[in-house]
């Protein structure tokens, strides 16, 4: 339940051992190995999904859409916002009119830069 909570409350993607930091405040014996099994438990019940990469860390995001869906995650502060239907078909016609096939044909998370972030203050408002 430490792990829900903390999850819940960052509201942002992360990677687990920002998850497993937070989740200790409230149970510090928690261990490391547990939140990363319990993050892969998550993906398979389809309670989290994979949201690409911060610092060379695997970033996840809570989420309960149903259908297919993308996220875009902002790559600095991990802010995440859900696009609903397939954002990525026109990208997908284009580059078949080009002649390639994307690599990630899921590409469940877009990397991005939220406008804080753009904006220079690093998310802080």
């Amino acid at each position: 339940m430490a792990l829900l909570e903390a999850g819940r409350s960052m509201g942002r993607a992360f990677s687990v051992r920002e998850l497993h930091a937070a989740a200790q405040q409230s149970e510090p014996r928690l261990g490391l190995t547990t939140a990363y099994r319990t993050v892969d438990r998550w993906r398979e019940e389809g309670w989290a999904e994979e949201a690409g990469s911060r610092g060379g860390e695997a970033v996840y995001v809570l989420c309960a859409a149903q259908g297919h869906h993308h996220h875009v995650v902002c790559v600095e502060c991990g802010a995440t916002a859900l696009l609903e239907g397939c954002a990525l078909e026109p990208a997908r016609e284009s580059a078949r009119s080009a002649g390639f096939d994307l690599l990630d044909s899921a590409l469940a998370a877009l990397p991005a830069r939220c406008a804080s972030c753009a904006d220079g203050d690093g998310g802080r408002g």
